[in-house]
């Protein structure tokens, strides 16, 4: 797979924060998160990301079933694992939880990453290269 980032293009806004799939669009994830609210879903679903920007600040709740395939995951500031967090208790409350997700040469800004413990092992594996 041809790396597709860093990605160059002008900003674009998404037409539909409610649809299955988003490409090549730039996304404030509190705003897809408060979308899929109003439509009565806790979290965020079954959804395909390609070649997207998104934006916190947000902590990402990476449940069964997310993917992540040649994405630059954000400013690490040294080290993949300060973009990581392990919940203290067993909830995450304030986070936005993610099922079925993919993302496919997506990047992030100001968001951190937490999830079982599989996840979080898999991600702090990682370098600042993207990877698929």
């Amino acid at each position: 797979m041809k790396s597709v980032l860093p990605i160059n293009r002008p900003l674009s806004d998404p037409s539909d924060l409610n649809a299955k799939t988003f490409e090549n669009v730039d996304i404030i994830l509190y705003e897809l998160f408060a979308a899929a609210s109003r439509q009565g879903e806790g979290l965020i679903q079954g959804r395909t990301f390609t070649g997207c920007r998104f934006q916190g600040p947000a902590i990402i709740l990476a449940s069964t079933g997310v993917t992540f395939a040649d994405t630059n995951f954000g400013d690490s500031r040294g080290g993949i694992q300060n973009l990581l967090l392990r919940p203290v208790g067993d909830k995450a409350i304030g986070t936005i939880p993610m099922r079925d997700c993919h993302f496919v040469g997506c990047e992030f800004y100001g968001v951190g990453f937490t999830g079982p413990e599989e996840f979080i092992a898999q991600v702090s594996t990682l370098t600042d290269t993207p990877k698929a």
